[in-house]
């Protein structure tokens, strides 16, 4: 079954799949309410969705469908490649993660491995796929500068003088440094910034 929002990708597809030997189009729908109706209605042998649909996008239709038929294997088809819909996709179970050009035999092979139970992936979303989220955690221009100096093993009073600050201005930028980065210590704000890459 096939879940797409554009008439005419759901058209496309729907010819790769008639023109391959032991597929067809089940059924289609425009977005995941009507795709899980469908589901219950012509229970088909795998689902082919795309992500960003109105009404309800494939990442909440995969997550329901997890729910109530969660050996109905998921094929993702999207134009975004972006890793977070990658990562979501996967972790609700979705069999296979594509984009919308990908060519007529990846799309076969993946839909022919994700019926037999494996987890296939388009190479050029492999390393999407795995990608580490970007750190949401940033500091100021002057906590970094700061924490740059405690990494160099310099005392808040060395740091409050190589500034011109008072020492309470230095720790109380160490406690908001602390606060951003989910620690307690200078040890420990030193080794996140450092694993965040937010010092050097």
């Amino acid at each position: 079954m096939i879940v797409d929002d554009h008439a005419v990708l759901r058209m496309g597809l729907s010819l790769i799949l008639e023109t391959t030997p032991d597929f067809e189009a089940a059924g289609f729908a425009e977005n995941g309410r009507v795709g899980l109706a469908q589901v219950e209605a012509l229970q088909p042998d795998l689902v082919l969705c795309d992500i960003r649909m109105p009404e309800m996008d494939g990442i909440e239709m995969i997550r329901q469908l997890h729910q109530t038929h969660p050996n109905l294997p998921v094929v993702v088809l999207t134009t975004f490649d972006d890793p977070e819909p990658i990562q979501q996709a996967m972790r609700l179970g979705a069999r296979g993660y594509l984009l919308k050009d990908a060519d007529k035999e990846t799309i076969v092979n993946t839909l022919k491995q994700a019926l037999v139970g494996t987890v296939s992936l388009s190479p050029e979303l492999m390393t999407k796929a795995f990608a580490q989220p970007e750190s949401a955690i940033s500091l100021t221009p002057r906590e970094h500068e700061i924490l740059q100096q405690v990494a160099q093993g310099a005392r808040n009073i060395d740091v409050a003088q190589k500034l011109h600050l008072s020492e309470r201005t230095i720790k109380a930028h160490l406690t908001s440094i602390y606060n951003r980065l989910g620690v307690e210590s200078r040890a420990e704000a030193v080794a996140a910034a450092l694993k965040l890459g937010l010092i050097d």
